[in-house]
């Protein structure tokens, strides 16, 4: 699919970079990762290819500075919703990673993707740092007493559960698992039983019991002429 060019304009320096940035996205979620390329971005953009390349070098820089901004907001995501249930952190930590993969599907494929990165890149290395945070914070409170081995089990269990339902839901590969077209409302139940497995007991959750079926009529018996 061909990358549409919008009107050319005149950026700053800032500016440019987050058009640039932008740029990726669209590109991605109308064409996906093979029509990328800096030069693509920049026409996207509406500059030159000459002035795009100053602020990245070359697509490695660009791609390493998407996926490192993409580090950055789901760090956010999960800080927020932490924030806003702190009784039941690693619950909400959860939640903020799958909102975070179901609102920025263009980063999340890409951060974890087969991508070109520069993964010794100081900015992008900072980022992945602050994005695990929020885990390892939690599963320590929660197991203050746990040594390195078992500290690094249950990360590895939470992270690879959220990490798996957010990256099947991406792909499109678990529509029939979770039909739902939310998918925090998909994850809550695997989340619950995620938590509940890693030490922390999750919130009650009122279900009202189904109706009771009626009993079958009986049946009329044919009368005897």
């Amino acid at each position: 699919m061909p990358v549409a060019r919008k009107p050319a304009g005149r950026h700053h320096h800032g500016t440019l970079r987050r058009a640039l940035l932008d740029a990726v996205a669209e590109i991605l979620r109308e064409a996906g990762p093979d029509a990328l390329s800096l030069r693509a971005a920049a026409r996207r953009a509406g500059v030159s290819h000459s002035a795009a390349a100053p602020h990245f070098g070359d697509l490695a820089g660009l791609l390493t500075a998407f996926a490192a901004e993409g580090s950055e907001r789901l760090a956010a995501s999960m800080r927020r919703c932490m924030a806003e249930d702190p009784a039941h952190p690693l619950l909400a930590a959860g939640r903020g990673y799958v909102g975070f993969a179901a609102a920025h599907p263009q980063h999340f494929r890409l951060m974890f993707g087969t991508a070109v990165l520069r993964h010794d890149d100081p900015a992008l290395s900072a980022a992945r740092t602050a994005s695990f945070a929020p885990l390892i914070e939690t599963m320590r409170a929660l197991h203050p007493g746990a040594d390195d081995a078992a500290l690094r089990d249950r990360l590895g269990l939470a992270w690879a559960a959220v990490h798996g339902f957010a990256a099947l839901r991406a792909e499109g590969a678990g529509a029939k698992l979770w039909p739902e077209p939310d998918a925090l409302a998909a994850a809550e139940g695997m989340l619950r039983l995620l938590v509940a497995a890693c030490g922390e007991t999750p919130p009650a959750v009122s279900r009202s019991a189904p109706p009771t079926p009626a009993p079958p009529a009986p049946r009329s018996r044919p009368r005897r002429a």
